[in-house]
């Protein structure tokens, strides 16, 4: 028989039994690390019974059921950089670049626990006398030659050193160690490993090689306000946008196609397009994919922060009567002056016009006007049973049914009825939201909460301020057109409130307003 070599394999792994004391000391001595961003689920400290039906299984005979995977960071670099010295395609070798500096980051470990963090944990808490072990069924041992029994209960300190040394030492675990391999195939074990654990669609989703993931986990993990508005979410982040599940980056996600697409529903499979596996950023031919810009992420980062900062000046108690849907709200509604060419926002022409001068005032305005919205009377009808009693529902045209999902499209209201105020044929939530924005635009203006942006819009070319402003075209290469008064503080592009200087002028003058002499 010939040999065969499989040449699509990007990963090469081996297996071997080791010991609970191996994985312990690994443990102990920082060999190991856990990536609860790229490549795990965030831990969740099982409850006292899952310790101890796992310990059961380990102690008593059964320890082979489940494997522990590893990757091992020296070889992997190894193969990177071998790869990239035979690499030609320019998207391959930033992807292995990429990877590269990655695990090189990491390259104080031994180590990266692919699955079992949960096991090795409890391991590593029983070993250290941390676990009051209660046995889901009797372990018992016998010394070989010995009469009596020993029973595995309580904590392993109180064990004799020879039970330690058993447990320690004998029990054998199946250990699988990846020696080469990516962080696109790597997730791809983590996920499969995991498949008897019911993971949600978005932490399999999320855990891809993919700009946008990254991008949402570096906004979400590493940002002290982001963190602390969604923590202070009174209700709705249960279920997939669980924060333990990593649901504050679904949340993000979502307006992000938003802001891709003024008229996202929460899809599923647009979601999955967005944030599947890719290797590259580059915008495809065909539509296989949602394509995010760099100008999209900055914008929905932006907003968020803008959420979040608003939320780190807004009462907390008062906070925690709000849920994930109002969140939603305020995102939209800062979309509709801070996005330019928002759909919604064009129709009254306020899109991109605006910036927020005073936030706590703004925050303070949106909140009380979301809370007359969601609590109007007529929100809710009441009804008798057949049995007499008084019960009450949600109005179908009222603004708090309509938060209760994001399918837009198909919402409607009507003047008068469900406490509404305005009457919609469609997307009735988000024009419920503008109407109301706009219709206080003045107010905000002059209590000085909200500033008119300027405009960089013009029927002149580049060429024609030229001429305008008497420069000679074989004169003006490295000229840079400037506004006088920003954009940022009201100025327009007019040939009055423009010049042409140098860059490092214009760079030095950046988005003050300029007095010339």
């Amino acid at each position: 028989m010939k040999k065969i070599k499989n040449i699509s394999a990007k990963v090469d792994s081996i297996v071997e039994i080791k010991s609970p004391g191996w994985i312990y000391l690994l443990h102990k001595n920082n060999e190991l690390h856990i990536d609860n961003e790229k490549l795990q689920r965030l831990k969740k400290k099982w409850e006292e019974g899952k310790v101890n039906s796992y310990l059961t299984t380990l102690f008593n005979g059964a320890s082979l059921k489940d494997t522990i995977q590893l990757a091992k960071i020296s070889t992997i670099i190894e193969k990177l950089k071998s790869d990239l010295e035979s690499e030609t395609d320019s998207i391959e070798i930033e992807f292995l670049e990429d990877n590269l500096k990655y695990f090189e980051s990491i390259s104080n470990k031994t180590y990266l626990v692919l699955d079992g963090q949960h096991r090795i944990y409890e391991i590593v808490e029983y070993f250290d006398g941390n676990t009051v072990f209660s046995p889901t069924q009797p372990i018992e041992y016998q010394v070989e030659g010995e009469s009596g029994k020993i029973v595995i209960r309580g904590k392993f300190k109180d064990l004799n050193e020879d039970v330690q040394y058993h447990l320690k030492s004998m029990i054998p675990l199946i250990v699988v160690t990846y020696n080469t391999g990516d962080l696109k195939e790597l997730v791809n074990v983590f996920i499969t490993s995991n498949s008897m654990v019911a993971m949600s669609a978005h932490e399999k989703r999320i855990l891809n090689y993919n700009q946008n993931n990254r991008w949402l986990v570096e906004l979400c993990n590493y940002d002290t306000n982001v963190k602390s508005m969604f923590k202070s979410i009174g209700s709705g982040m249960t279920s997939d946008y669980d924060l333990l599940k990593k649901g504050d980056t679904l949340f993000v996600a979502e307006m992000l196609l938003y802001i891709n697409d003024n008229y996202y529903e929460n899809e599923s499979s647009k979601l999955d397009q967005a944030l599947g596996s890719t290797k590259s950023n580059i915008k495809p031919k065909d539509k296989s994919r949602v394509y995010v810009s760099n100008k999209d992420r900055e914008l929905t980062k932006k907003i968020i922060k803008t959420m979040a900062d608003g939320c780190a000046m807004y009462d907390t108690a008062k906070l925690k009567k709000y849920g994930k849907s109002t969140f939603y709200n305020l995102f939209y509604t800062l979309s509709y002056f801070m996005q330019k060419g928002n759909v919604w926002g064009k129709t009254k022409n306020i899109d991109g016009a605006y910036q927020i001068s005073k936030l706590k005032n703004f925050i303070t305005w949106f909140f009380d006007m979301e809370f007359k919205r969601i609590n109007a009377p007529g929100t809710y009808m009441t009804y008798k049973t057949p049995s007499g009693k008084t019960k009450r529902q949600m109005h179908d045209y009222s603004f708090a049914k309509h938060n209760a999902d994001q399918k837009h499209k198909s919402k409607e209201s009507m003047k008068g009825q469900g406490g509404s105020i305005y009457n919609f044929s469609d997307y009735a939530r988000l024009r419920y939201l503008l109407e109301d924005l706009n219709s206080n635009i003045e107010n905000l203006l002059e209590l000085g909460i909200i500033s008119k942006l300027g405009s960089r819009d013009s029927e002149m070319s580049r060429d024609e301020f030229l001429v305008a402003h008497n420069i000679k075209l074989s004169e003006s290469d490295n000229l840079h057109l400037d506004e006088i008064v920003p954009v940022k503080k009201g100025g327009d592009r007019t040939i009055e409130n423009t010049r042409f200087v140098d860059s490092k002028t214009n760079i030095n003058d950046s988005d003050r307003i300029k007095k010339i002499i």
